[in-house]
């Protein structure tokens, strides 16, 4: 038997700071002025850009560290 959400997409979440988002919105913003020349569906990328907007931001500073 199907639940009530079998036909929902897979929710993908990540945490980002300010910072990150600012960036990942002004690529969707590129993304999205790229189709619009291109004459293509470009709805989802405006949905994306206002869930980003949206979306809560981590307090502080990462506080994990990459080694080389």
């Amino acid at each position: 038997m199907m639940g009530l959400f079998a036909s929902r997409e897979k929710v993908v979440c990540i945490c980002v700071t300010d910072c990150e988002r600012r960036i990942i919105i002004n690529a969707l913003k590129k993304l999205r002025d790229d189709q619009i020349k291109e004459n293509k569906n470009y709805d989802f990328i405006e949905t994306i850009i206002a869930k980003s907007a949206r979306a809560d931001t981590l307090k502080g500073t990462r506080k994990i560290y990459e080694e080389r």
